[in-house]
């Protein structure tokens, strides 16, 4: 959920780094589907790689028997009535800040298996601060021009696997975690 500048980067890492999986996109009129006459430039190039059943409508039908949720949106979109439609336990990224899309209490019981927001104050804060750091120091100790998405990539498996047993509760480090910055830079060259 949210076809943005930053929807639009995870799903292209998505792609990348999972071809074949099913991402549907949604904006906030509904699926980005080929049906629709309104789309921009960047929500046409999405279709290269999304939607390949085409199907159409609003979140409530992308997220029919849907693995993961991922809203990179606007507070309160995600209903636990929608959780509830989704495969068994779902994953919800939901990163819309302050106020995520669903609050991680009413995810979880809807049914979710893993909730994580881009607040501190929950589980599972997935927040920029865990990457960029150890981005720049590698950039900058290597000299390194240019971040790729190669980069990026690496830098998340870095992440996860600083996590030594992943839980419900804990599938990312926390952004005070000391390993996470060396750790990532030694992977930027």
């Amino acid at each position: 959920m949210g076809a943005g500048a930053a929807g639009n980067a995870i799903a292209k890492l998505l792609n990348l780094y999972a071809p074949g999986i099913e991402i549907i996109a949604v904006d906030s009129k509904g699926i980005i589907s080929a049906q629709r006459p309104d789309l921009n430039d960047s929500k046409q190039r999405l279709l290269e790689f999304t939607n390949p059943r085409g199907v159409t409508g609003s979140l409530v039908d992308a997220l029919a028997d849907a693995d993961i949720f991922l809203g990179v949106s606007q507070p309160g979109l995600l209903t636990p009535e929608m959780v509830k439609t989704m495969a068994a336990d779902p994953i919800i990224f939901a990163m819309a800040n302050p106020v995520p899309e669903i609050m991680p209490d009413l995810a979880l019981a809807a049914g979710a298996a893993v909730v994580a927001t881009g607040r501190s104050d929950f589980p599972n804060q997935v927040n920029n601060a865990l990457a960029f750091p150890g981005i720049f120091r590698g950039a900058l100790d290597n000299r390194v021009r240019a971040i790729t998405d190669q980069h990026k990539i690496a830098a998340a498996e870095a992440i996860a696997s600083l996590v030594a047993e992943p839980s419900a509760e804990q599938i990312v480090p926390p952004v005070t975690d000391s390993r996470l910055v060396p750790t990532i830079a030694a992977l930027i060259v």
